[in-house]
């Protein structure tokens, strides 16, 4: 995934705590903790470390995720990827190797 067409990036060697909201794309490398908002997409990267509640238009997960997450249009779960909480959304998508660790509502 290019970060050209990534409007934000919160890099590796970041730690943020407290609550995000965005319109476009954001990219987290670093650790991240508190809630997330947006009607864009969220990528969580293979560095990434989240532990938040996430509602988001659409969720890409290669790292680490906590919380529960509601997606309006899809959640993709690339190879490596976890997510520990429940999900809902429309779309799943699953890649081999990622794990899901809760209840999965479409």
């Amino acid at each position: 995934m290019k970060d050209e067409s990534i409007d934000t990036i919160i890099s590796d060697d970041i730690t943020f705590r407290g609550t995000l909201s965005f319109n476009q794309t954001l990219k987290i490398k670093g650790q991240f903790k508190g809630t997330i908002t947006s009607h864009g997409k969220l990528i969580i990267d293979e560095t990434g470390d989240v532990e938040a509640d996430v509602e988001v238009g659409s969720l890409v997960v290669l790292g680490n995720l906590k919380g529960n997450v509601d997606a309006k249009e899809k959640v993709e779960l690339k190879k490596n990827g976890k997510v520990v909480g429940d999900i809902k959304t429309p779309g799943l998508e699953v890649e081999f190797g990622s794990k899901i660790i809760g209840n999965c509502i479409m």
